[in-house]
């Protein structure tokens, strides 16, 4: 990489908080956070744009902060995209190796992968990623990197991610009106792993899981990559919800209730414990008991945890996740998830927030910034691998320059 620094900026567009974010690269891909800006998130329903003006009002907001703070001007940006709409599947190709060489080579992984590629799409629907698993070289299985190999045939196992044609070109027409470019659109769970899992977690087996505010994405890694991916429409807004119709108060007082006092098992809170429920019109406020305030949360939550337990139950690596459950979103703050995790999941649980990051570092240290931070970090590895590819070409041709030389 060059000495002047490169930056990255990555935009995590969510139901309750629009955030941007600008990091720094370093020499050797460490990353300096030099700039962070949020915005409470209008426009924007479940992971679905629902008006492209509030939305990108929002997103204005949100990066004028993150200039101010870092001192540079953005333009391109890594950008989530999460919903509903986002549906993946796995799938496999198969291609013959030339007799003439018997070798492979990366252009022959290439179009073994778009092999796997070249399946019938609905006509609504849009590739996002396309991520090799395992390779098979004529029928030796579990191959990472087949580069080399003498084979006849080679067949290649990816994860495939689509997401819904209309939904990708609303986010795009956001973040356009606020003055952005998309470098790259991002299925929001694949780049929260680089910030909340470890590399022996994705080795052994570990389900990610991110509880937003609108949306509950996950993703199943085992074996080293991606297994399974997905994202359900429900997440914090509806535990606020719920505690708004039980203790019959406005969403801002529910929301504020739940940041504060809220507990996801009604066991870990005091018999005597109570919380003051402001009064609303003029009413005075009243006292409720923690436990009943928990046993209101309780339910939704359990709801989340067990439909995303539904989503990957079937996946033959979920009985052998060595890593258990990583849990990471701001919904996932709240006390007494881990635990109810643990029980709805039948596996160990831990919270996960982004760690080993330089600069403003402290801002982004709470679980509910691991979006953000995860397309900080795909933005870096693009930057990274486009500098080795650079370096690879150098070295090419100055071998052939050498060989050239001697003729």
């Amino acid at each position: 990489m060059g000495s002047s620094p490169e930056f990255v900026v990555g935009i995590d567009m969510g139901t309750t908080k629009i955030s941007v974010l600008i990091g720094e690269v370093g020499p050797v891909g460490e990353v300096r956070i030099i700039g962070v800006g949020t915005s409470p998130s209008e426009g924007i329903k479940k992971g679905i744009v629902v008006n492209i003006d509030a939305a990108a009002d929002c997103v204005i907001r949100a990066r004028i902060g993150a200039e101010k703070m870092a001192g540079v001007e953005i333009c391109g940006v890594c950008a989530g995209i999460s919903g509903a709409h986002v549906k993946s599947f796995n799938s496999r190709g198969v291609i013959a190796i030339p007799t003439s060489k018997r070798e492979v080579a990366a252009k022959d992984v290439d179009r073994v992968t778009e092999a796997a590629r070249s399946i019938a799409l609905p006509f609504d629907r849009e590739i996002l990623h396309t991520i090799p698993q395992d390779f098979v070289v004529d029928d030796q299985d579990g191959i990472r990197d087949p580069i080399g190999m003498s084979a006849m045939r080679l067949e290649a196992d990816v994860h495939i991610v689509t997401g819904q044609i209309t939904q990708i070109e609303n986010l795009s027409k956001v973040l356009r009106k606020a003055g952005l470019e998309i470098v790259d659109l991002v299925f929001e769970p694949v780049a929260t792993a680089k910030a909340v899992l470890t590399e022996e977690e994705i080795d052994c087996g570990a389900l990610l899981v991110d509880v937003g505010g609108g949306v509950t994405s996950y993703a199943l890694f085992y074996g080293g990559c991606i297994r399974s991916s997905g994202a359900l429409p429900i997440g914090g807004v509806h535990v606020t919800g719920d505690l708004a119709i039980g203790l019959r108060t406005p969403a801002s007082v529910a929301e504020m209730l739940k940041r504060e006092h809220g507990v996801a098992l009604p066991e870990l809170t005091g018999d005597d414990e109570t919380v003051m429920v402001p009064g609303v019109g003029g009413r005075s406020g009243q006292e409720v008991r923690s436990h009943i305030l928990a046993a209101i949360i309780e339910p939704r939550c359990e709801e989340i945890f067990t439909m995303v337990k539904q989503a990957v139950s079937g996946e033959p690596f979920f009985r052998m996740l060595g890593g258990g459950i990583v849990l990471t979103g701001g919904g996932s703050k709240m006390k007494g998830m881990t635990e109810l995790g643990e029980q709805v999941f039948d596996l160990p649980v831990r919270k996960a927030a982004p760690e080993g990051l330089d600069g403003l570092a402290e801002i982004v240290c709470e679980e509910g910034w691991s979006t953000g931070v995860g397309m900080l970090l795909h933005g870096r590895d693009g930057i990274v691998g486009a500098g080795e590819a650079r370096r690879h070409l150098k070295r090419m041709f100055g071998k052939l320059k050498r060989i050239a030389s001697l003729f």
